[in-house]
């Protein structure tokens, strides 16, 4: 029994299609339909996570090694994170 096809996928696809189908091969749109869907399931699993306002974002983790020829990476003068070089 075929799968009913997923109503976001179709109309996210037939944007695509519709602008620029005239310039692609069958082969480029079943692709793009792939990728479609993967974006698609990737969209879904992170509105499935569910955050409160406590949650903090998550914080770059940067490992010092004395005598390491990088500089250890120092937080900006407004402590809003990494300087970047």
């Amino acid at each position: 029994m075929p799968e009913t096809p997923n109503p976001e996928v179709v109309t996210l696809f037939a944007l695509v299609a519709n602008r620029y189908g005239d310039r692609l091969t069958t082969e480029q749109l079943d692709e793009i339909k792939k990728m479609v869907e993967g974006q698609v399931e990737a969209a879904r699993a992170l509105r499935a996570v569910r955050l409160s306002n406590a949650d903090e974002p998550f914080q770059q983790f940067a490992a010092f090694r004395s005598g390491a020829t990088t500089p250890h990476p120092t937080l900006s003068p407004e402590g809003r994170g990494v300087k970047q070089p």
